[in-house]
């Protein structure tokens, strides 16, 4: 089955009804590896632990004074980073007692979300200049991270893109996920360091806004579509809504009626990272690593990947060939 994604611009119901994909049915929900990566990484404090361990943190006492976190609390995250692979231990040194954390090469491969969040947030959220340069080792050059596809090096745009449904995309409903609460501030601060990311967590930063915003770009735009296909309670859902307007993700044209919703530009452009948090729970959440839904251009008709690029040489930065500066920092190699 192929259809398309292009739900934030059209206007015709016709459409929406034709779309395979746009109704959950009853007992069942996507087997979509986007959505299990969000409940992965929407676990409390686990986007920012992974942050900082890219930008070398390695001992308990780094992950401490650079996030402000209590102690209970960030030794139960990490516990379940590592239950989840995506943290390792090791001995500081021979016999000791002491560990350090390191990225699994499974944490490592989330480096590409990490730079949509960041691409996305020096974008739509900063106002003047970001609060972090990147630099490429590699050619030698502060570079801005872009989400093209793989094939083409074109930039990801939801508008021409189709998407293939397989025969397992329906799995039988699992059990609801316990609520979590957000842990980025209103105003987008968290721990020590200035971070666009964080400001996109701030709006964004739990599993039911991240579904909210996917179910949109599936066809759905109503209380009563989100309602049905997220199973969501509706109290929990009118506060993620109300959450996606104010932050400017989401509108309520007069056109669409008082149940309805529109993804702005700024909402329109989220599905490149989100995107990126699919590829790699295809690669890493799925069985065999088979997807359950392919991106297929809708003028080759050709499948379509998304990658991270460096704006200077086109190429994919790798996390060791990464340096950042802060706006009153150094420069350091992650």
């Amino acid at each position: 089955m192929t259809t398309s994604p292009d739900t934030a611009i059209a206007s015709s119901g016709s459409l929406y009804a034709a779309r395979p994909d746009i109704h959950v049915p009853a007992g069942f929900e996507r087997n979509c590896a986007m959505g299990d990566t969000i409940t992965l990484l929407s676990q409390p404090w686990a986007f920012l632990i992974v942050r900082e361990a890219f930008f070398g943190a390695r001992r308990f006492s780094d992950f401490v004074s650079r996030l402000g976190i209590p102690r209970a609390t960030l030794s139960a995250s990490l516990s379940s980073l590592i239950d989840d692979r995506l943290l390792e231990t090791r001995s500081h040194s021979q016999g000791s007692a002491w560990k350090t954390y390191r990225l699994s090469q499974r944490g490592g491969e989330l480096f590409p979300i990490y730079l949509g969040f960041v691409s996305f947030g020096d974008t739509w959220l900063t106002d003047g200049v970001p609060p972090l340069a990147l630099y490429h080792a590699s050619c030698r050059s502060w570079f801005s991270p872009r989400i093209v596809w793989a094939e083409t090096g074109g930039a990801v745009d939801p508008r021409q893109i189709d998407v293939k449904l397989e025969d397992n995309y329906w799995r039988p409903r699992s059990a609801q996920e316990p609520r979590r609460r957000r842990i980025v501030k209103a105003d987008g601060q968290m721990g020590m360091r200035a971070c666009s990311m964080e400001r996109l967590l701030s709006i964004v930063g739990d599993r039911w806004t991240f579904l909210i915003l996917r179910e949109m770009f599936h066809g759905n735009r109503s209380f009563q579509e989100f309602l049905d296909n997220l199973q969501i309670a509706s109290n929990i859902l009118s506060q993620r809504l109300q959450s996606l307007v104010d932050g400017g993700m989401i509108e309520r044209p007069a056109a669409v009626g008082r149940s309805g919703y529109r993804l702005t530009a700024k909402g329109i452009d989220i599905y490149g990272p989100m995107i990126l948090m699919k590829h790699w729970g295809d690669r890493w959440l799925m069985p065999q690593a088979r997807p359950t839904m392919d991106f297929i251009d809708r003028a080759s008709t050709q499948k379509r990947t998304p990658t991270v690029v460096c704006s200077c040489c086109g190429h994919t930065p790798e996390p060791l060939q990464t340096g950042y500066r802060g706006r009153d920092a150094g420069v350091f190699s992650i």
